[in-house]
């Protein structure tokens, strides 16, 4: 089982044995998009899309191109790592991209975070692809980003402008995008 840590103390490196952490399926679901609702209640940067979420989220309970591993019981999972297999836009090599990682507020004094990112390492070996991960927050950034950069070499950094204007009269993406 995981080791306790203090927020304040550097974790500790995760446990070579990874057997706490399974490969989600279908009946998982439900417990998944929990795990997204506190998510996106916590960091959330978009309002969220259910039937988007749902359709992602079985590319991986579904077998399709992605992985979910989640830690623990069915019924009550603490903490998930959602991964696709995308390809890289210009090569025709793949990789395997971190959605998301996700740690339940009562279950974060664990090492399940660090433990999700070498399930994620884990995954990648197996594939043969590069595993790529980030942090996408607005709320105890650095302290993600210390985490992160414990368990990967740093290969970049993420940056967000979002227009203050009133997006109802703004026109959509896709328009400007074919101009």
């Amino acid at each position: 089982m995981s080791k306790k840590f203090s927020h304040n103390d550097r974790p500790p490196k995760a446990s070579a044995d990874l057997s706490h952490i399974r490969l989600a399926g279908p009946d998982d679901e439900m417990q998944i998009f929990s795990l997204c609702s506190l998510m996106n209640a916590e960091v959330g940067l978009h309002q969220l899309n259910w039937p988007k979420v749902a359709a992602m989220i079985r590319l991986a309970t579904q077998r399709i191109r992605g992985i979910i591993g989640v830690i623990g019981e069915p019924h009550d999972l603490k903490a998930a790592i959602f991964m696709v297999i995308e390809p890289v836009w210009y090569s025709d090599s793949f990789s395997l991209m971190e959605y998301f990682t996700y740690v339940r507020p009562d279950a974060r004094a664990s090492t399940y975070a660090i433990d999700l990112l070498a399930y994620g390492k884990h995954c990648a070996d197996e594939l043969h692809i590069d595993f790529v991960a980030g942090v996408f927050s607005t709320k105890r950034t650095e302290a993600k980003c210390k985490l992160y950069r414990r368990v990967m070499p740093k290969v970049g950094e993420f940056y967000r402008y979002h227009p203050s204007e009133d997006l109802s009269t703004a026109r959509p993406a896709n328009h400007i995008a074919a101009e």
